[in-house]
């Protein structure tokens, strides 16, 4: 009887010590930052070309194509900056949208407006009606360090809308002040590698 109790007793204790393991700056960050993680729902309006003779030159030249336009969803992610809804996202993700829903952890979906949008950096700030939203503060991106560990929290493949919680992986930071084009002419400036 005694060694039963001390058996149950070590493997308690070892499982106490488990779970406080498990808890570290990581869990604690995504913990923290978790309800200020957005779910950014769009629907944009899309113009496309309908031709009934296969894009043959001699027949556009007489029948040119109609043009019609159809809805079509998009998500993305982004995250409250402020405690009055401003929200910062990807300038691709709310681009010629019609209208914008964001859902945030728990379920709450609000209408959302874009502030602004720049399309070389590829950044959009959004604004949603109300105020005492949960928030993260801005870092100084000067301070990274190479190999420091880094974040991401966000709506792959629309699991956020899913589960109603932002998924979160973890990386490294592995090059900073990085400049690169993309085919297109789109230059990026500064960018963080990870």
């Amino acid at each position: 009887m005694i060694m039963i109790f001390f058996v149950i007793t070590i493997m308690l204790s070892g499982q106490s010590f488990i779970d406080q393991s498990r808890e570290n700056a990581i869990t604690q960050a995504i913990e923290n930052a978790s309800p200020a993680v957005a779910s950014i729902n769009v629907t944009q309006m899309q113009r496309f070309a309908v031709n009934p003779f296969q894009r043959d030159p001699w027949f556009e030249y007489f029948f040119p194509p109609e043009i019609r336009q159809r809805e079509v969803k998009g998500s993305g992610s982004g995250v409250v900056i402020s405690p009055d809804g401003y929200i910062l996202t990807n300038d691709h993700v709310v681009e010629n949208a019609s209208k914008i829903i964001v859902t945030l952890p728990g379920g709450k979906e609000y209408n959302a407006d874009v502030v602004g949008m720049d399309d070389l950096t590829d950044l959009a700030l959004l604004k949603l009606d109300g105020r005492d939203f949960p928030y993260v503060e801005m870092a100084d991106s000067d301070d990274l360090i190479i190999g420091e560990w880094v974040i991401a929290l966000g709506n792959p493949f629309g699991l956020f809308d899913v589960n109603q919680q932002p998924t979160a992986t973890i990386g490294i930071v592995s090059g900073k002040d990085l400049d690169f084009g993309l085919q297109g002419g789109k230059i990026f400036q500064d960018m963080i590698q990870t």
